[in-house]
């Protein structure tokens, strides 16, 4: 016998469940539901399939199971699952006054419509000037201004704007999401 779960956690997934093989025989699984299925001894390739894309499994899939002369043999397919990201925000804003050339560092996330973090959000994210608030118009901001994210959050961690002024936004921007804005800040 094989004993076969699926245990699924976090939010969004589909409640229609998914697709279990076993040695490319398919049928139907819950999200948090066990299959008892009569197979004989010796080893079997088990999958799930029909994972929606705002979910993971952890551990192998497909894996091999062994399933011992009359006994049952037992997997778990863990499934964690979040909402896709639906927009971006500042975690970290810039704090004012910076000062001219001193570096400096934001972190932005991408979050799902209840205002968690995506996890499972990995996208590159540019940040740039949004406002320049030089009495010349021309600041430069440097440092490493695209970083990919990692657990949903990328962190810009050497940013510096090469001229004082007011009124200083800046603006994350990825290529799924709309961009985001700073709240204002100095620079000295």
């Amino acid at each position: 016998m094989l004993r076969v779960s699926a245990a699924t956690s976090g939010s969004g997934p589909d409640s229609v469940g998914y697709t279990l093989s076993v040695d490319q025989a398919s049928q139907g699984i819950g999200v948090n539901a066990t299959l008892t299925l009569g197979v004989a001894a010796g080893t079997h390739a088990v999958a799930l399939g029909r994972v929606p894309s705002n979910c993971a499994v952890g551990d192998a899939n497909p894996r091999s199971v062994t399933v011992p002369a009359q006994d049952t043999a037992r997997t778990t397919f863990s499934v964690a699952c979040s909402l896709p990201a639906t927009h971006y925000t500042f975690l970290t804003q810039p704090h004012s006054p910076q000062v001219s050339l001193q570096p400096f560092q934001v972190q932005v996330a991408a979050l799902d419509d209840s205002g968690n973090v995506v996890p499972s959000f990995t996208d590159s994210l540019t940040i740039a000037i949004g406002t320049d608030g030089s009495l010349t118009q021309n600041a430069t901001l440097s440092g490493t201004k695209r970083v990919k994210a990692v657990n949903g959050i990328a962190t810009f961690s050497d940013l510096s704007i090469d001229q004082p002024g007011t009124g200083y936004t800046l603006t994350a921007s990825g290529p799924k999401l709309p961009a985001v804005t700073s709240s204002p800040f100095d620079v000295l």
